[in-house]
């Protein structure tokens, strides 16, 4: 069945009414696999033996090279071939890498090295993972069985097959735990990060270096250190998410200092955040901000949340087939989505974010479980395959299904890998029999791979490498405007003005005329830039150079036509300073012509980066410097970022990895000629004072190096405290980094450094003790006051006061450690014979200071004070008689109060003030005070009499027991009792206002003769017979 006439690409972005629902999908059910079938679908260039596009001759029509997938052009362009992946390996077997332990223990005598090196292969098998966008490879190869392999080297490698990095699995801190047989899964996020997933839920994170990002995290955990088996997974490019035999699921997300921290804050309420180490942190903050790191949050972290799928299951009475994530870039939520097939023929997704699950229905659609799904890098159609051997297309809101293509004609399993070629096709590989592409109406191309062994599909956005036992491939659909470019017989614009062109070159006279008739047409600039947009998409150089020719005479003829609209020439327009600037298809020209020499550049087989024009937009040239420098390629990353003019945060990061590598490798030069070296690249002429956190960056590396000498020199013109401090961290310069970080008053770098030298001295010992001590020690004697002190206000914020003590005690202060022990005695949790045995520390530390006798004798007078108050408590069977934390003031107002309620005793409690009072030496006064306000506020007015009777002139005198007869409201008798004793007229005159004895305060007034008081008695009293007598009293003393 052709496809219906008049049908456009459903796949592509800028199709009107993608999103309705198409009902004219087909069933494809020619065996693709069969060796009869059509030769125009089966594609078999091998780049080995065969012409391919590059290699074809150059009298043939590119359009030769190139196979439809119905009306779609696609190409097959070998990129690198007889790459030889192990070099230091004398047996070649492709991507695959075996230990001599492993070989030895698979080889036989009996058997040639053909027949080996396939036991080698039956007995293991090789993971490949492609970092996006053109990126390195990493390959693993493990055991079938677990126990024939116990470890395995994963390599990262360019595509050229240039090794980059290693890493040792399981690593060494978990080699008891686990084998190679272990792992589960390898794959690469958008962000180059390497995500390695261990059966157990055990995820591993690395650089392009091979440097850890994040600690090793279980995704599921079981506790004590354990996690849960897994049997299904999905690396996608913003993390992984896993499925377990339990249908219990969850997803990580990987984030750095590039996202919102509000995303992060967004999470749901069940997700856990994983951050890095420590030394991880220090080793990559000076770098990062230069790229917009902050200290707010660290340059990488991550989003562990655990998803409600297993409750689900038991709640739809289903399982869970397969598992794939639609990125956030792709949602309505901008949280991922995780999409899981189920056992009855439906999908179901769930929201990372809030967790909800939502069931698709699309039973009737599917006729059999899913058991692989992937997304198109658009996120817009998601292709499933069943367990029938159905390839199903359909949109990712299953509104749209595209295609059904039955493939059970050629294999019954599912295919080894199912990805999409760009946005157009999905391609699958079963093994030993190819690669399979299927297009949009069930049109399909098969590409056998007869040659090799082995093959591995690598997706991008435009579209997928292919990764041999010995080369590198890519196939892609033709770009549109150079299948109408390039096609044969084609009468586009650009395509008469490559004629023209080559017609120029070749001397011919008609050019001219070709030229001037596309003038006419008035599309001479579109076919300008279409071949230069032509050229951007070419890997051949000559045909790249060709196109930029034609585009170039297109330019050049233009200019030279009278009526031409200003191409070459320069704009209608002038500058600010009356200079005409050159126009948009010019500059677009040198743009161009910029952007070849980098792709070209980056796919020298030295560098191996296989990176197409849209790719390289996507990633942006500053993506392409950090690139150049994780794969530890400085030198081009300091040409390109220079060529390009990019920032000076951009020119000045590519400088410092230049620089950090030639420390590194330069091992023969004196510490000074490698800092001169290292200045000179990091200045690259200009002001070195614009260079703020350049020296660090560098210096971190000398430190790990091994060049300390030269980190030291190039720290001295360091002037960004920021990176500074960091960077003598990591070189071992602790003091120096206390003393940065002080002289810029900055608590956090104080602290900060604190907690690293902690942490390096508990690394650099074994007993404990001894690390402590070194610690404490160097604080003391050669870090900052301001680094003590913070140390101290840290420590006393901790509940466990002994590294405070010994804090204080190794820095001679007696005062501060007792009162910090005295302090910790009055928490509110400890009961009395705590508190006895914290005073009793106190009292031994104040002992050991010259000039502590008055706090020890005051911590001894206390413990005496809570012993008496126990026996106190015990002695009268209550708390009131002496409340716990009360002081002895308290304690003697408690016992008199307590003497009220309990008057059968009152006289023993009176005594037992008196013995408290004699044997704290309380002043006599005060003692006579506190009785006479405690008896007033008790109400024991008869004790107060007797009080006041015990003595002919009491220590206070009379006023205080009159005022408290006054405040108690106490009878004039009785106030009077007290007050008549009291000597002094002035306090008797005042002691008469208070209890507004008028008449006896206006007598006192006139003994004294002071009128001032009488007409305060006057104003005061409410009476007209003493205001009478005051009007007379003045009137008299006024005649005196």
């Amino acid at each position: 069945m052709a496809p219906p006439t008049g049908k456009t690409n459903p796949f592509d972005d800028d199709e009107e009414g993608a999103g309705n629902v198409n009902t004219s999908f087909r069933v494809n059910s020619s065996n693709p696999f069969d060796s009869q079938a059509d030769e125009s679908y089966d594609v078999s260039i091998n780049p080995a033996s065969e012409e391919t596009y590059e290699d074809m001759n150059s009298d043939l029509p590119v359009e030769a090279s190139w196979q439809y997938l119905g009306d779609l052009p696609y190409r097959r362009i070998p990129i690198y071939s007889d790459i030889r992946w192990n070099k230091d390996d004398e047996d070649d077997f492709g991507l695959a890498s075996y230990s001599a332990s492993f070989k030895q223990q698979q080889r036989s005598s009996l058997l040639d090295a053909q027949d080996v090196q396939a036991l080698l292969s039956t007995s293991s098998v090789t993971k490949v993972s492609g970092c996006p966008n053109g990126g390195p490879i990493a390959t693993i190869t493990l055991p079938v069985l677990g126990d024939s392999m116990k470890s395995a080297q994963l390599r990262i490698i360019t595509n050229a097959g240039q090794h980059l990095a290693s890493i040792d699995l399981p690593p060494r801190q978990l080699a008891k735990k686990y084998s190679a047989a272990d792992i589960m899964s390898i794959g690469f996020t958008d962000r180059t990060v390497l995500i390695i997933l261990f059966r157990d839920s055990l995820c591993l994170t690395y650089d392009l270096r091979g440097e850890p990002i994040l600690p090793a995290f279980h995704i599921l955990p079981k506790g004590e250190g354990r996690g849960t088996e897994l049997v299904h997974c999905s690396i996608f490019e913003g993390g992984v998410a896993v499925l377990s035999p339990k249908m219990q699921c969850a997803i990580v997300e990987l984030l750095d200092e590039n996202d919102d921290p509000s995303y992060a804050n967004a999470a749901h309420l069940g997700s856990r955040r994983i951050s890095p180490s420590l030394n991880n942190t220090v080793a990559s903050r000076a770098s990062g901000e230069m790229f917009g790191g902050t200290d707010s949050q660290p340059l990488n972290y991550a989003i562990v949340t655990p998803l409600p799928t297993s409750a689900f299951c038991q709640e739809h009475l289903y399982s869970f087939v397969s598992i794939a994530v639609l990125p956030r870039i792709h949602t309505t939520s901008r949280h991922p989505e995780v999409f899981l097939s189920t056992s009855d023929n439906s999908v179901v997704v769930v929201n990372a974010a809030t967790t909800d699950i939502t069931d698709v229905d699309c039973r009737a659609r599917i006729k059999s479980p899913i058991v692989a799904m992937s997304f198109a890098p658009n996120g817009r159609f998601l292709a499933c395959f069943t367990q029938s051997s159905i390839l199903t297309v359909i949109s990712t809101s299953f509104e749209t299904k595209v295609l059904d293509f039955d493939t059970s004609e050629g294999s019954q399993n599912p295919p080894s890998d199912m990805k999409w070629c760009g946005e157009d096709s999905v391609v699958l590989h079963w093994k030993k029999l190819g690669i399979l592409m299927v297009g949009p109406y069930g049109d399909w191309l098969r590409f056998p791979f007869e040659n090799t062994e082995n093959v591995w599909i690598v997706p991008e956005i435009d579209c997928c490498r292919v990764v041999t036992d010995n080369s590198i491939e890519i196939l892609q659909r033709v770009p549109p405007a150079t299948a109408a470019l390039l096609r044969m017989g084609s009468i586009e614009p650009s395509a008469m003005l490559l004629d023209a062109s080559d017609a120029f070159d070749s001397g011919s006279p008609s050019s001219d005329e070709a030229a001037r008739a596309i003038t006419k047409t008035g599309m001479l600039l579109e076919a300008i830039e279409t071949c230069m947009d032509a050229a951007t998409r070419e890997y051949n150089i000559d045909m790249q150079k060709r196109l930029l020719r034609a585009a170039s005479y297109g330019m050049h003829f233009s200019y030279k036509d009278p009526n031409r609209s200003t191409i070459m020439g320069g704009s209608t327009f002038a500058n600010e300073n009356n200079d005409f600037m050159p126009s948009n298809p010019a500059i677009k020209f040198t743009a161009t012509a910029r952007k070849l020499r980098i792709l070209n550049a980056l796919r020298d087989p030295r560098i191996g980066s296989v990176m197409t024009t849209l790719q390289y937009d996507h990633i942006t040239p500053t993506g392409v410097i950090a690139r150049l420098v994780a794969i530890n390629r400085p030198a081009l990353a300091c040409s390109i970022s220079k060529y390009l003019n990019l920032s000076n945060d951009v020119q000045l990061y590519a400088r410092c990895a230049k620089a950090a590598a030639l420390i590194s490798s330069d091992k023969f030069k004196s510490d000074a000629e490698t800092a001169e070296v290292a200045i000179k690249i990091i200045n690259d002429g200009k002001d070195g004072a614009m260079n703020n956190g350049g020296y660090a960056s560098v210096a971190l590396a000398a430190g790990k190096a091994g060049r300390p000498g030269v980190a030291n020199l190039l720290l001295m013109l360091e002037s960004s405290v920021a990176d500074k401090v960091p960077a003598l961290i990591s070189t071992g310069s602790f003091a120096d980094a206390m003393a940065v970080a002080t002289s810029a008053k900055d608590a956090e770098f104080i602290f900060f450094t604190l907690m690293e030298y902690e942490k390096f001295c508990m690394s650099s010992s074994p007993d404990a003790n001894v690390a402590q001590n070194t610690f404490l020690g160097t604080v003391i004697n050669k870090f900052t006051p301001e680094g003590f002190h913070t140390l101290r206000r840290y420590l006393e914020t901790m509940p466990d006061i002994k590294n405070l003590m010994n804090l204080l005690l190794r820095a001679q202060k007696s005062v501060e450690a007792g009162a910090a022990m005295s302090k910790k005695a009055f928490e509110p949790e400890n009961e009395t014979p705590e508190k006895l045995k914290f005073l009793a520390e106190a009292s031994r530390i104040y002992s050991l200071g010259k000039d502590t006798g008055f706090q020890k004798q005051c911590t001894d007078e206390h413990m005496d004070l809570l012993k008496d108050q126990e026996v106190l408590r015990k002695k009268y069977g209550t708390e009131e008689v002496a409340p716990i934390g009360s002081s002895l003031t308290t304690t003697v107002v408690s016992i008199i109060r307590h003497a009220a309620v309990n008057k059968r005793e009152s006289h023993k409690l009176l005594g037992d003030v008196d013995k408290l009072a004699k044997k704290f030496r309380m002043p006599e006064k005060r003692v006579w005070h506190i009785k006479v306000k405690a008896f007033a506020e008790s109400g024991q007015w008869p004790q107060l009499r007797k009080l006041g009777d015990s003595k002919a002139k009491p220590p206070i005198g009379f006023k205080p027991f009159a005022m408290a007869a006054i405040q108690g409201k106490q009878s004039d008798p009785e106030i009077m009792r007290y007050i008549d004793r009291v000597t002094i007229s002035e306090e008797r005159y005042d002691l008469f206002c208070e209890a507004k004895l008028w008449k006896r305060a206006l007598e006192e007034a006139g003994k004294l003769r002071d009128t001032r008081r009488v007409a305060n008695v006057r104003s005061s009293c409410n009476s007209a017979d003493i205001g009478q007598l005051a009007d007379d009293m003045l009137n008299r003393l006024s005649t005196m």
